[in-house]
Formats: structure tokens, C-alpha cells, sequence
């Protein structure tokens, strides 16, 4: 299991794009949360399976039709939360 922080940059608010990432967490098994920044940027704590994390982050870069991603940047966590679930944190 390995433990990402990924911050995401673009037109990412506004646009359901966290509600993408739950969607798409739950279907690859994903625990963590998705949280809208101050700066107009969404950060994605993603816990999971290495195979998981790397077709996740690829999802991501995509996002809904109404986003437009320009960065992703992920850092490894080392001990970081552990959750049971994917959440939205408001």
C-alpha cells in the first residue's frame, strides 16, 4: 500500500471534479479524501495499491468534461492517516 498527497491544478472547482474522484476512487478500491484548496486547487489523499495509484493519477489528469487540468503533483506520505473509506472534506 503506498500513501499519496496529489495536488491538482487547473479548472478543478466548479466543476464536479471531486465528486469524479470519489467515483473513480470507489472503483479502484482507493481510500482517502478529495478537499477543494483556497487557491482554486483540489488535493487528493490516495491510499492504495501501486497498480491502482498509477491508473488513478492517470484518471485524474483526465477529469470530468467540464475540467481542465494543467498540474498534478504527488508526494509519497510516509505514515500517514489511515481511512476506511474515499470521502469529500469540505
Amino acid at each position: 500500500m503506498k500513501n499519496l498527497e496529489i495536488i491538482v491544478s487547473g479548472r478543478v472547482q466548479g466543476v464536479c471534479y471531486r465528486a469524479f474522484v470519489l467515483h473513480k476512487a470507489n472503483e479502484l478500491n482507493i481510500k482517502g479524501y478529495a478537499k477543494n484548496l483556497m487557491n482554486g486547487d483540489v488535493k487528493v489523499i490516495a491510499i492504495g495499491e501501486d497498480n491502482a495509484l498509477n491508473i488513478f493519477i492517470n484518471i485524474l489528469r483526465e477529469g470530468p468534461s467540464m475540467a481542465r487540468i494543467d498540474d498534478i503533483q504527488k508526494t509519497e506520505i510516509i505514515n500517514g492517516e489511515v481511512f476506511s473509506d474515499f470521502s469529500i472534506k469540505y
